[in-house]
């Protein structure tokens, strides 16, 4: 089998980079890639060259704007794998669009268009096939569900620098479904509990706001660690005791499994997330992770629990990275996606 690559997208973003990693890693399988950024950076004859070479082309996350340009090019079945609704993010999540705006309107159809343009699309959840059918529309057949996963030539776990505090971890990019909040409400909840200690990675949307409530409530057991570079994160994650997901308000938190639940999984380490329909579809309570709600009290006791039950951490830990090394790997991830496209060309032999 052969995919071709083809749109505007960073092939080093977590989703797309799992999948090209995986695929190029399996038997009998060839990926060549075709990037371009702007349309009339788009090289005809060379997608024509490539195309003929192939037997699905392939547009990977966040390449919205050019799927409907490639449909029209393409002679090969087109697979849109778009990883977020820009109407869902931006009308719902940010709330920087107002919904019944005409820029609403205008995200909803960069949505929809590309989405009924192509002969496959990806979800990453369940719960994210839903919404793109009741939403958009889209006939269920069409939709096919990939997870994220992780990278395990990336992500494996190494020895834990020692330390004197325990560590409660969270990495992100502070976008409202991550409910960072909650993590600060918490931290305030066990400001006088000397033996744990608060780690947050990453900048974002409104990590300036989240500085600034640390800040009023006089948090000194909170950290704020900044940019991490990629290669780096998986050493700061192994030196979290444990590791915190999303606890947002907004309906995206309640569709999703996102990048970090897979990259602490595959380190193996203890995860405490909000329960969701989406995170429900893999994970387990209390076998492969720890559920609560967005609630700084549930946070609070979850965090305890774990702290002072060694023995359900360390169940949670083997337990999710073997979970996440025997079905969600770059390798297991490819092999599910060739698996989809296998079946699709089946079906369509048999029409």
């Amino acid at each position: 089998m052969n995919i071709l690559f083809v749109g505007k997208y960073n092939p080093e973003y977590n989703r797309n980079k799992i999948i090209l990693e995986g695929l190029r890693k399996l038997n009998d399988l060839t990926v060549c890639e075709l990037p371009f950024n702007k349309k009339k950076d788009f090289n005809l004859t060379e997608f024509n060259k490539l195309q003929t070479q192939c037997d699905f082309i392939y547009c990977p996350s966040f390449s919205h704007k050019f799927v409907k340009f490639i449909t029209k090019k393409a002679s090969k079945p087109v697979i849109f794998d778009p990883l977020i609704s820009n109407y869902l993010t931006k009308v719902f999540d940010y709330k920087s669009v107002s919904k019944w705006s005409p820029r609403a309107y205008k995200n909803y159809l960069k949505d929809k268009l590309p989405f009924k343009a192509v002969d496959l699309l990806i979800a990453d959840t369940e719960e994210h096939k839903k919404y793109y059918h009741t939403t958009f529309n889209i006939e269920l057949d069409k939709i096919k569900v990939l997870p994220v996963g992780a990278s395990v030539s990336d992500f494996n776990p190494t020895t834990k620098t020692k330390t004197e505090k325990f560590v409660v971890g969270f990495y992100g990019g502070f976008i409202p479904l991550q409910g960072v909040k909650y993590i600060i409400e918490t931290a305030e909840l066990l400001k006088n509990d000397s033996s744990i200690e608060f780690r947050l990675l990453g900048t974002g949307f409104q990590y300036e706001e989240m500085q600034q409530l640390a800040k009023h409530k006089q948090l000194t057991n909170l950290k704020f660690e900044g940019w991490i570079n990629y290669a780096d994160l998986p050493q700061h994650i192994n030196n979290f005791d444990i590791c915190l997901g999303i606890f947002g308000d907004t309906p995206k938190a309640q569709f999703v499994i996102p990048n970090k639940i897979f990259h602490y999984a595959a380190m193996g380490k203890p995860i405490i997330t909000m329960e969701s329909d989406g995170i429900k579809e893999i994970f387990k309570h209390e076998e492969n992770i720890f559920l609560t709600t967005n609630n700084k009290l549930a946070i609070k006791n979850a965090i305890l629990k774990l702290k002072d039950s060694p023995e359900l951490a360390q169940k949670l830990s083997v337990n999710t990275l073997n979970l996440l090394r025997s079905e969600y790997s770059e390798t297991k991830i490819a092999e599910k996606l060739v698996a989809i496209l296998k079946k699709y060309n089946a079906q369509k032999k048999g029409e």
